[in-house]
């Protein structure tokens, strides 16, 4: 059987995964996970793969933790089991990678919810995520009259660059 390439990754794949990275950073940092291990640091230790995983873990009770999204409207695995899992699977194999069938619907449950209940530009633009549900349409004809009114400063180049 010849093994079929994966796609290339989109720009949403690629805002998801550095929405993530940067955001759960923050969070482990928060709980007083530095990624320090004597003088390497984890992705030193363990395949690249299983730090993702650690952070998709950190941003999904950040997620809950915010109110951005309830645990059963995500609908995945807990992430104590995740985490248990996680632990395990490092522990067997710290250097190659062992996939979770758990953390692989996780990824792409949380991938799919974002994709769909977020303003997905909003981490590029904000470094937030940011929920959009039913707003009044005086607030959204509001933003639309003010965006308009200062179209001319957001078009305008920076450092030599147009934005």
């Amino acid at each position: 059987m010849t093994r079929q390439p994966s796609p290339a990754p989109t720009a949403v794949d690629l805002d998801f995964k550095s929405a993530i990275e940067a955001d759960a950073a923050a969070q482990l940092q928060r709980l007083g996970f530095d990624d320090k291990f004597g003088r390497k640091r984890l992705h030193q230790i363990v395949h690249e793969a299983y730090v993702l995983e650690l952070m998709t873990i950190a941003q999904m009770v950040r997620w809950f933790e915010i109110g951005l999204v309830a645990p059963q409207e995500l609908d995945v695995v807990h992430p104590t089991t995740l985490m248990i899992d996680l632990r395990r699977r490092i522990a067997t194999s710290p250097k190659e990678y062992i996939r979770s069938p758990a953390m692989d619907y996780t990824l792409v449950r949380m991938m799919t919810w974002w994709q769909h209940h977020t303003v997905t530009s909003a981490w590029r633009s904000l470094k937030a995520h940011v929920r959009a549900t039913e707003t009044s349409t005086d607030l959204a004809d509001a933003l639309a009259d003010f965006l308009w009114n200062v179209r001319g400063i957001l078009d305008t180049p920076t450092d030599g660059a147009r934005t």
